[in-house]
């Protein structure tokens, strides 16, 4: 399978509930070394420390979103962070981020390397630049694949495209060191108001993975300075804030081959899809 979506938890649900009622999910995180890469400073917007990361709290509503500068130039100085997304929230860095950060990235999560990472798009024309795009239907009068996809996208949604030649380096080569091409790479446009303003402020995508493991169909996140104290220690520079949010996994459809494969339902329907062939 082509995509990789869980990790070992460092703390378990018992343990997280002793510090805060609402946790019901289990940090993907257990033992990691630190990022090698300078610390970026947290600049202003009116973030808080907690252990060694700063803490940027946001309205839900967007009405400030002015504080998530510091967030965007923090990320452009190689920093990973942890923001909101329409599902699970998302460890990240900049698409364009130096090996180190990457290193982070994976460490923090006790990732093996050869577990690629996605990435966060700003809309269709990085899904064009950096992957080969949608797959033309395989059935006569089948809806074309494309067409769907904007009808539901921004949304919960991970789709595994083939991966074009402008993957960076970093997503590529992280694993050896060598130049090698990647095939595949899930792409997520996600319907956040937050990320989304991340995004367009970075003007480039982000590289991502999820930052919890499924234990049940929806979970109330933790508070930002519980998780800040899980990732204590593991070079995580940021996270952002957006108060209490209720979180579900994406649904993960493989569109590399002839038909689509769903891997995971999560909360995007999948039907518009996967579905039985088209009688013509």
């Amino acid at each position: 399978m082509p995509f990789a979506t869980s990790a070992s938890p460092l703390a378990s649900p018992g343990n997280l509930r002793a510090r805060e009622q609402n946790t019901r999910g289990a940090l993907l995180i257990t033992s990691a070394k630190g990022g090698k890469r300078k610390k970026a400073s947290s600049g202003g917007g009116g973030g808080k420390r907690s252990n060694d990361c700063t803490i940027v709290t946001v309205e839900q509503d967007g009405s400030d979103l002015w504080r998530l500068a510091t967030v965007t130039e923090q990320l452009r100085q190689g920093a990973v962070g942890i923001i909101p997304t329409d599902t699970y929230p998302a460890l990240v860095c900049d698409v364009n981020a130096p090996t180190s950060s990457l290193e982070t990235l994976y460490a923090a999560k006790d990732m093996s390397p050869r577990k690629p990472l996605s990435i966060l798009c700003r809309g269709f024309q990085d899904v064009t630049t950096y992957t080969l795009g949608f797959p033309a239907p395989s059935v006569a009068g089948q809806e074309d694949y494309f067409r769907l996809a904007r009808r539901i996208l921004p949304g919960p949604y991970t789709f595994i495209l083939a991966a074009s030649k402008q993957l960076p380096k970093q997503v590529t080569d992280y694993d050896t060191g060598k130049a090698k091409s990647r095939k595949t790479v899930g792409v997520r446009l996600p319907d956040s108001e937050i990320c989304q303003a991340i995004l367009a402020d970075l003007d480039r995508p982000l590289l991502c993975s999820s930052a919890y493991a499924e234990t049940e169909d929806t979970f109330d996140l933790p508070e930002a300075a519980v998780i800040a104290d899980a990732y204590a220690g593991r070079g995580i520079d940021f996270i952002v804030d957006a108060g209490h949010q209720v979180a579900m996994g994406s649904t993960i459809i493989d569109m590399t081959s002839a038909e689509p494969v769903l891997i995971r339902q999560g909360k995007g329907a999948s039907e518009p899809f996967v579905h039985e062939t088209v009688e013509v």
